[in-house]
């Protein structure tokens, strides 16, 4: 990745270094003079567009990263000092109290995607008297600064406290901009394999796993659940689903589970395409990736028998290159080993090893947002299925799918 940094801090320099980013300088020239009514966010993220869009015509080829730092403080936005008098009255407003850092960034990628965020850090200052504000200041240190002072120099003996990106204080979310270069890099990554999680994702299961729960639990004296807990009891495996209903219904020892797993393995091997269907969407969606090109998968935590069972049942043989079910000496998701797995058959097959920023992984559970993460693919969150929109958040999707057809918005051909 060719990183250019529009920008002159050589604060933020260093903590590109620090991440082990290689980049070279190309100092932006542009006005930064703003709607005095914006919130410092706003201000931040503008300027860093600015900045990157400045430097644009000279780097067309790399990935551009700009960005912009302010203080904020009682409504007030404070950037570099302009002279003496200025870092003097700024120090003063800011001791003995808790002001927020904004550091905007942008990146402008070769292919044109544009990612723009903010991070904001709270600082408290310990009081400063008077001598001690003009003693720093005469440092000459606070001068090139926003909101004249620097948290990892002689100012660090002032700050009682932060909360949020330390180094976004110092200039630059590093953490979070890595975290958007990788998104942005396996986002232009052409796509050649799509991997799906199977219930809750391609199939909507869940009738088929209440009846076969519940009539395990009914006949151990048991009570049975509905929708809501199955939804959660489901995503890690049978095992797991047996061992959650069985201590929602009070055995939270797990003292019934080996009579209750083997009574549910059988139901369940009977029962596993009852009232199974494909939500709507995923039979579109699957023609349009194979006109594509793409190749397509299935990583389930569910016995590798009903995986398949279940897939060609209601999609046929062949759609699927390669289908992958729970086995004995394979760990489960969020392991990623089924992933890697599956990428090793490919290569068998096709005799061309894929790379995982060509790969694509969709699911609907933190466990799937684990496990594509884990595995370095760019990893899509399913909101139709099971789970809610807040844990695929948590753990980690990097975009989120209203529906199944949303994922030709994602996909680089």
């Amino acid at each position: 990745m060719k990183l250019i940094l529009a920008s002159a801090s050589p604060r933020r320099r260093e903590l590109l270094q620090q991440i082990g980013l290689e980049y070279e300088v190309l100092v932006s020239e542009t006005q930064e003079n703003t709607d005095p009514s914006w919130e410092p966010y706003r201000v931040v993220e503008e300027l860093s567009a600015r900045k990157a869009e400045a430097v644009r015509a000279q780097a067309k080829d790399r990935w551009i990263i700009g960005a912009d730092t302010v203080v904020a403080c009682d409504g007030r936005v404070l950037g570099k000092p302009k002279n003496r008098e200025n870092a003097l009255e700024m120090l003063s407003l800011l001791q003995n109290r808790t002001h927020e850092v904004y550091t905007g960034v942008t990146i402008l990628t070769p292919e044109g995607e544009r990612r723009t965020f903010h991070e904001c850090t709270k600082v408290t200052f310990a009081p400063m008297s008077r001598e001690e504000i003009e003693e720093y200041v005469a440092t000459g240190d606070p001068m090139d600064k926003a909101g004249s002072y620097g948290i990892q120099g002689f100012c660090a003996r002032y700050i009682k406290k932060i909360e949020g990106d330390y180094q976004n204080v110092v200039g630059l979310p590093v953490s979070r901009l890595y975290r958007e270069l990788s998104f942005l890099r396996r986002l232009d990554a052409r796509k050649k394999l799509v991997i799906f999680d199977l219930d809750g994702t391609l199939s909507d299961s869940l009738g088929s796993l209440i009846y076969s729960g519940n009539t395990m639990l009914g006949e151990l004296g048991l009570p049975g659940f509905g929708p809501q807990e199955y939804r959660y009891f489901v995503g890690d495996g049978a095992q797991n689903l047996v061992r959650r209903a069985l201590a929602a219904a009070g055995d939270t020892e797990g003292t019934l589970f080996e009579q209750a797993y083997r009574r549910y393995k059988e139901i369940f091997a009977v029962h596993c395409m009852d009232g199974v269907k494909p939500y709507d969407g995923i039979a579109e969606l699957l023609e349009w990736l194979k006109k594509q090109g793409i190749r397509l998968a299935v990583l389930s935590n569910k016995p590798h028998a009903e995986t398949i069972r279940v897939i060609e049942t209601l999609f046929g043989k062949g759609v699927f290159d390669i289908i992958q079910g729970q086995t004995e000496n394979l760990p489960l998701k969020p392991d990623p080993a089924g992933v890697f797995k599956i990428l090793r058959e490919f290569a068998e097959i096709e005799h061309e090893e894929i790379q995982m920023e060509n790969v694509c992984y969709v699911g609907d559970t933190g466990t799937d947002m684990r496990t594509g993460k884990s595995a370095g693919a760019f990893t899509c969150g399913a909101l139709w299925g099971f789970r809610e929109r807040e844990e695929l958040e948590e753990y980690g999707a990097d975009v989120l799918l209203a529906k199944p057809m949303e994922l030709q918005n994602w996909i680089r051909i």
